[in-house]
C-alpha cells in the first residue's frame, strides 16, 4: 500500500499538484484510522491530506479516478501478508494502467446528487460474451442488440450532470437567493419559495475516424457508434480519413444510421484506401481546427496506427493538435489484440502526444471509453 501511495503522489505531482513529503506523510498515518475499503473514506482522506489549494481539487479528482483501478476493499492489509502482497506489485507502483473506477463525488451529497450517481453507473444487459465479442465478428442479430448497448452508453455521455444549479419549478434545492429577492414585498414572513436543480452537462466532443483498407471491419460499426453521439449531442462534430479528411457531421443527420451510412459511403471518396494519417491531420489543423476546437474540448481519433504517409509531418501536425485541445484519446481496436504493442511508426510518433491510449474492438471497450470522457470532461 505505501508504494501505491508514493506511486499516487508521483501522479499527482505530474499532473500539477503540489505534493510533499509531508502530505504523503499525513495521508500514511491517517490511513490507519480510516477503513480503506471504503472508497468514499479513502478519497476523502487523500484529498484533505494532499490537496492544499481549491483549484487543484479538480485536478485531483481526474488523476484519482484514473490511478486507483485496483478495488479499494481488495487493498485492506491482512496481518498474515508481505508488504508486496498487499500492494499487488512491487514498491516501484509497476504494473499499473489508466483504467477507469467510480467514485463517489465528495460535492454529491443531496439526494438529487444520490440519484444522479445512480444514472452514472454505466452498464447494459446484454450478456458477457456478447460484451467481450469483437466487432468485426458480430452477427446481424448481434448488431441489433449491439445498437441497443450504444444508445444507452451515449445516453449517459449525454446526460452528465453538472456541478451548477438552475431555476426549477420542481427543484429539490431551495434557491435561497431567488427566494429571498421574491419574498421582499413581504416583509419578515416569506412565503414564496425558489427551488433548484443541477444543470445536464453537455460533451464538446471531436471525433475523427480513420476508415482506411486495414480498418474497413471496424470503422463501420465505430461510425454507428460515432451517429448515436452526433444524435445526442450537438456540439459533437465528426471527421473521417484515409488519405484526406472529409467532415461528415452534416451527413450523420438523417432519421436513420442505414441512410447515413449510405450518404457518407457515398460522400467519402477514398473510403477503405491508403492511410495518410500526418496528411489528413494536417488538412483538419490548417482548415478545420479554427472553427471546430476550443479550449474544452476532447479530440478522439479511431485508428490502428497503420500509416503510409511523412512521420515527421505527422508528429508536427499531432503537436498542434495537442496544444489546441483539452484532451487527446486515441482508441486502437488492435489494442485489445493480446500480447499488441505500439510498435509500428504511425502509432510511436502519436503516443507522446496522447492523453489516453485505450482500445476500441468491443462493446466493452466502448463501455470503458464513456467511463473516460466522463471522468476527464470538465
Amino acid at each position: 500500500m505505501l508504494g501505491r501511495v508514493v506511486s499516487f503522489s508521483r501522479a499527482l505531482h505530474r499532473a500539477g499538484v503540489e505534493v510533499t513529503a509531508g502530505h504523503v506523510i499525513d495521508l500514511c498515518r491517517s490511513l490507519g484510522h480510516v477503513p480503506i475499503s471504503n472508497r468514499t473514506d479513502f478519497y476523502l482522506t487523500a484529498r484533505a491530506n494532499l490537496v492544499s489549494r481549491q483549484e487543484d481539487l479538480e485536478t485531483f479528482g481526474q488523476v484519482f479516478r484514473t490511478f486507483w483501478e485496483t478495488a479499494l476493499r481488495d487493498l485492506q492489509p491482512d496481518p498474515s501478508d508481505t508488504d508486496e502482497n498487499v500492494c499487488g506489485e512491487d514498491a516501484d507502483g509497476e504494473g499499473e494502467t489508466e483504467k477507469q473506477i467510480d467514485v463517489l463525488d465528495w460535492a454529491e451529497e443531496d439526494p438529487e446528487a444520490a440519484e444522479a450517481d445512480e444514472n452514472e453507473s454505466i452498464g447494459y444487459s446484454p450478456d458477457e460474451v456478447l460484451a467481450q465479442k469483437d466487432l468485426a465478428s458480430l452477427t446481424d442479430r448481434e448488431i441489433e442488440e449491439a445498437r441497443k448497448v450504444i444508445a444507452a452508453i451515449v445516453d449517459i455521455i449525454s446526460t452528465k450532470i453538472s456541478r451548477r444549479r438552475m431555476p426549477a419549478r420542481k427543484g429539490r434545492e431551495i434557491d435561497f437567493r431567488r427566494t429571498w429577492r421574491r419574498n421582499i414585498v413581504y416583509g419578515k414572513d416569506g412565503v414564496n419559495i425558489a427551488t433548484r436543480r443541477r444543470k445536464i452537462k453537455k460533451t464538446r466532443l471531436m471525433l475523427i475516424c480513420d476508415v482506411s483498407g486495414s480498418m474497413d471491419c471496424y470503422s463501420r460499426f465505430l461510425i454507428q457508434f460515432i451517429y448515436g453521439l452526433k444524435r445526442e449531442l450537438k456540439s459533437v462534430e465528426v471527421a473521417v480519413f484515409s488519405t484526406h479528411l472529409t467532415v461528415i457531421s452534416n451527413l450523420l443527420r438523417t432519421k436513420g444510421v442505414e441512410e447515413s451510412l449510405a450518404e457518407v459511403a457515398r460522400s467519402v471518396q477514398d473510403w477503405a484506401g491508403g492511410t495518410d494519417i500526418g496528411k489528413s491531420l494536417r488538412e483538419f489543423n490548417e482548415k478545420l481546427s479554427r472553427d471546430m476546437l476550443r479550449s474544452n474540448t476532447v479530440v478522439v481519433i479511431v485508428s490502428d496506427g497503420w500509416d503510409r504517409g511523412d512521420a515527421d509531418l505527422m508528429r508536427r501536425e499531432m503537436e498542434r493538435l495537442r496544444r489546441r485541445a483539452y484532451k487527446v484519446i486515441w482508441l486502437n481496436p488492435l489494442l485489445g489484440s493480446p500480447g499488441y504493442q505500439p510498435l509500428c511508426l504511425g502509432m510511436k510518433t502519436a503516443m507522446p502526444y496522447l492523453d489516453y491510449f485505450l482500445p476500441a474492438h468491443n462493446l466493452q471497450s466502448l463501455v470503458d471509453l464513456a467511463r473516460t470522457l466522463r471522468a476527464v470532461w470538465i
